[in-house]
């Protein structure tokens, strides 16, 4: 809220001649000082400068409360004006003390409290906020300083930046927390930088006057927080700093760390930090050194001439460890109780009086705020002091990039440090599963990502041709070719053959080129309704794929087969198979249509997952518990009894496409009514909702190629699913689970008794598994290849020693010999090492260059 303005105050309201304190630009921190100086008496005159923004004016921390200023006065044209407008507003009485209340208000601090002559560090150097005057000070004097650069032309920094090695910091000369600094990885990079501070506008304020480049400092960073006091330097704290690289940016605060005053690094950080502050003229008031601990010893990073920062969270934590006191009471002291000063001790209590430690908090996700129902589990933890936060519901939170996008900071402290410690833990997956904040639903298409191919080297099919011309010689594995009373051997030419595949996609297209390799001819059958991106949702490891000729599904299955009879001309159409999800359906009509091999109609809708669960539990499998309809009203009495949280997804999806784990009632309501709205990746309305139990456990895939009923485990992987960016179902990775462990001895029979609670006889399934206390469960099972691009291919040919899904699904359909001499399950041990990573972003923004990928392929390579 705005600070209330005393307008009724009067000269004759004070007895003491010294009873006002001016504070130029109080936010943050600098509240609190303020704050405590109202408390013991004094009465406060605001002095903003120039160019100060109007949010900054009402940066608050929640612990000052409301502020009451006796008067609120902007600076003037010059120094003599903005003195004179002070005295006036002071009723000409005496003023005690005249400070800096943040960042932007040190430079006119400085000058004004000189001008009054009160305390003052004064201007003998006439910006101590420039880091790049900083650093040539402190060299000056012997101290350890960074190679570095400043200017506002490029032309003044660019033979650093040409010269210097990679990497390099950029950062405004005058700014606050992280604002503006970017870690650049080469001289392209540095220079878009340079030129985007140049025309940017700082977070407290006012235009970038200079930028500044510094060689990159290695090491762990430390901050020492003082008050000084003519000259008298007292140690209020010293800290490490969790920085960390986090959604894209490299300088993230995560949090401080207190640091016992006599530990080896504060006995040489100390020292020199006192050194920095006489090398600058820093004499009186709060500081902020921050500094790196290299190899060559401490090395400044910058000295920021003002208190700590993160709004005084820190106050009640340092309270607890010096046993009374923090840089907010300290400063008050230097400036108006020189006793108490003296009385302070020249460094913090060693050991500790208490632990504990601030953690600021970090969003991995955004989206407008429904509630916040993470803060209110943190506040209960064991160790709990104080949440800071201005985010509640209706806010819009952001990636956390900077100290100015972090949405929170949380003091915890506790007697016992594993009780402590426990609880980071905790709030620290609280961030990482987005449990912090329930989000207003915002439906997107979580369809898994494509990925650059792994080169194959060394693991080529021999019965895979290149093209066509291959002869094969077996007729028994085609339907279509038996007599019932007669099988014979005869000589078939592939290439006189054709195979249907409906919405071939993804690793459908994979399939589609083994196909063609072992010289088919295919066609593709595009069903109504998917979509046109999807149709070029071709993986790169297939490049472009030809097809015999492309179709569309007619209205009825009969014109369908019309269609697709037209379209083979005089070629033998030997094989129906679905190239993904969409394609499921018509591909089990059309098949039985065709009179080729077929899971058929008997179950009309395999794709399901209501009707999946209630197939796998008439034959005694376990099952979730779960409802669904197009209908809210058939739901709403699961969704008010089952315990929260609840998985509501589609119920025909691919991939977690519309899935959403919801943590109440209304969360749950409010996302069913954004599916039924919806349109699926693969195209097509959602056509009802699924709301399910939330199973609990590890999350397995159990890859089967199945022929005439017999079922071919191809491989068992353990997904690496996790929460991130907003949603509970993220694609890390897969990571491939031996055929003897003891997990896949129960998944695997599990899988394929619901094989046949389905009626999947023939062709590839991908079947999810949890593996929950009470035994293996299905989540759902996919009547298609594994999805992913079949980017797993390469991987599982080395693992298996030649074949993968892929190849396996070719042979169901073309070629039975091969499949029956395909094992049972893959070979234990693997024949090679390997998983699949997903990589995953936590950060946005328009690709310019890919050199992490550039990388990963050397490594390849």
């Amino acid at each position: 809220m705005p600070p209330s303005i005393l307008s009724d105050a009067s000269g004759d309201a004070f007895n003491s001649p010294e009873q006002f304190v001016v504070v130029v630009n109080p936010y943050s921190t600098g509240c609190l000082i303020a704050k405590e100086m109202h408390k013991r008496g004094y009465v406060l005159i605001v002095v903003w400068t120039k160019g100060f923004s109007a949010d900054m004016k009402t940066h608050i921390p929640m612990s000052a409360g409301p502020m009451e200023y006796y008067a609120e006065i902007d600076e003037q044209d010059n120094l003599d004006d903005t003195a004179a407008l002070v005295r006036k507003t002071a009723n000409e009485q005496g003023i005690a003390a005249c400070l800096a209340g943040g960042e932007a208000g040190v430079d006119l601090a400085d000058a004004l409290s000189e001008h009054l002559n009160l305390l003052t560090n004064g201007t003998t150097i006439p910006n101590r906020r420039d880091k790049k005057i900083q650093q040539e000070l402190i060299r000056q004097v012997g101290l350890r300083s960074v190679r570095q650069a400043g200017g506002d032309q490029f032309s003044d920094v660019e033979d650093f930046l040409r010269t210097e090695p990679y990497p390099l910091v950029l950062k405004p000369i005058e700014s606050a927390g992280s604002d503006g600094v970017k870690l650049c990885e080469n001289f392209p990079q540095a220079k878009d930088h340079f030129e985007l501070l140049m025309k940017s506008q700082m977070v407290n304020g006012g235009s970038c006057p200079a930028v500044l480049c510094q060689e990159f400092l290695r090491g762990k960073e430390y901050v020492v927080d003082h008050v000084s006091r003519n000259g008298v330097h007292k140690t209020v704290m010293v800290w490490v700093y969790d920085k960390r690289p986090a959604n894209g940016s490299a300088f993230v605060y995560f949090g401080c760390v207190p640091v016992d005053s006599n530990s080896p690094e504060a006995l040489i950080v100390i020292p020199y930090i006192r050194g920095v502050l006489d090398a600058m003229g820093v004499q009186n008031g709060p500081s902020h050194g921050e500094v790196m601990m290299t190899e060559d010893g401490p090395c400044l990073i910058e000295m920021n001439c003002r208190a700590h920062g993160g709004d005084g969270n820190w106050r009640p934590l340092c309270r607890a460890l010096t046993g009374g006191y923090s840089q907010v009471e300290a400063t008050a002291d230097a400036y108006l109780d020189a006793f108490q000063f003296n009385r302070l001790p020249d460094k913090p209590p060693s050991p500790f009086k208490a632990s504990g430690q601030e953690i600021i908090l970090v969003s991995y996700s955004q989206g407008t705020v429904q509630s916040c129902p993470g803060y209110d589990v943190i506040k209960s933890l064991p160790s709990f002091v104080c949440l800071e936060t201005g985010v509640k519901p209706g806010s819009e939170i952001d990636y956390t990039v900077d100290l100015f996008t972090g949405i929170g900071s949380v003091i915890l402290m506790h007697k016992d440090p594993a009780v402590l410690d426990r609880d980071i833990d905790f709030v620290r997956y609280m961030e990482t599963i987005n449990g912090l904040f329930v989000y207003e639903t915002k439906l997107e298409n979580l369809k898994r990502p494509r990925g650059e191919a792994v080169t194959e080297k060394g693991h080529r099919r021999v019965f895979s041709a290149e093209g066509p011309g291959l002869i094969r010689h077996m007729s028994n594995d085609r339907p279509e070719l038996r007599n019932p009373l007669v099988k014979r051997m005869t000589t078939v030419d592939a290439s006189r053959e054709v195979v249907v595949i409906i919405d071939p996609y993804s690793t459908g297209c994979c399939i589609a080129e083994e196909i063609i390799k072992r010289g088919f001819n295919v066609i593709a059958l595009w069903t109504e309704g998917f979509s046109e991106e999807m149709k070029k949702h071709v993986p790169l490891s297939v490049g472009n794929v030809t097809y015999f000729k492309e179709v569309n599904q007619a209205e009825t299955l009969e014109k369908t087969e019309a269609v697709v009879r037209k379209a083979a001309e005089l070629f033998r159409i030997v094989a129906c198979i679905a190239g993904g999800e969409a394609g499921v359906d018509l591909a089990d009509a059309l098949s039985e249509q065709l009179k080729v091999r077929t899971n058929g109609t008997g179950i009309p809708n395999k794709r399901d997952k209501k009707l999946q669960q209630e197939l796998v539990k008439k034959v005694g499998l376990r099952s979730v518990r779960q409802a669904g309809s197009d209908k809210f009203a058939d739901v709403e009495p699961f969704l008010r009894r089952e315990p929260y949280p609840v998985v509501l997804k589609p119920v025909e999806s691919a991939g977690s496409d519309g899935v959403k784990l919801c943590h109440n009632y209304d969360e749950a309501k409010e996302h069913f009514g954004v599916l039924m709205k919806s349109q699926m990746v693969n195209g097509g309305d959602c056509p009802a909702v699924l709301c399910q139990e939330f199973l609990r456990g590890k999350e397995y895939v159990v890859d089967h190629v199945s022929r005439d009923g017999k079922h071919k485990t191809v491989m068992v992987w353990v997904y690496d699913k996790r929460p991130a960016n907003g949603s509970a179902f993220v694609y890390f990775g897969c990571v491939p689970v031996d055929s003897d462990s003891p997990e896949a001895r129960l998944l695997i029979p599990y899988v394929r008794r619901v094989l046949d609670a389905l009626q999947i006889k023939n062709g590839p399934s991908h079947g999810e598994v949890m593996m929950t206390n009470n035994g293996p469960c299905l989540v759902e099972m996919n009547c298609r290849a594994h999805g992913g691009d079949g980017n797993w291919r390469p991987l599982c040919r080395a693992l298996n020693g030649g074949y993968s899904q892929v190849e396996s699904t070719v042979d169901s359909y073309l070629d039975s010999r091969q499949f029956m001499i395909t094992p049972e399950k893959p070979p234990s041990p693997f024949k090679a090492h390997g998983q699949e990573a997903i990589l995953v972003s936590f950060s946005r923004g328009v690709v310019k260059a890919t050199p992490g990928t550039l990388d990963c392929l050397s490594v390849l390579s």
